[in-house]
């Protein structure tokens, strides 16, 4: 009777910890979402760019991805920027 008691108790604990859901991290993806991203443009072109691009080398001014959309810039093809 006396193993049988810590044998019980070890699987009831085996069976509280497995029972708690483990916590879920949010994806890129929702993290994205909730905050703003910052892309980058320069002066004379028309497309936005990730701030490793190597499109940047001569001038790098960062806007948020609404506002540069909402001003008619486009993604770069070369860093593939978030959309």
């Amino acid at each position: 009777m006396r193993r049988l008691i810590p044998l019980i108790l070890a699987f009831l604990m085996l069976g509280a910890v497995f029972a708690i859901p483990p916590v879920q991290q949010p994806s890129p993806q929702q993290q994205t979402q909730t905050k703003e991203q910052t892309v980058y443009i320069t002066k004379t072109g028309k497309k936005y760019h990730t701030a490793t691009c190597r499109y940047l080398s001569k001038s790098k001014i960062p806007i948020s991805l609404k506002d540069a959309k909402a001003k008619g810039f486009t993604p770069c093809s070369v860093c593939k920027p978030p959309q």
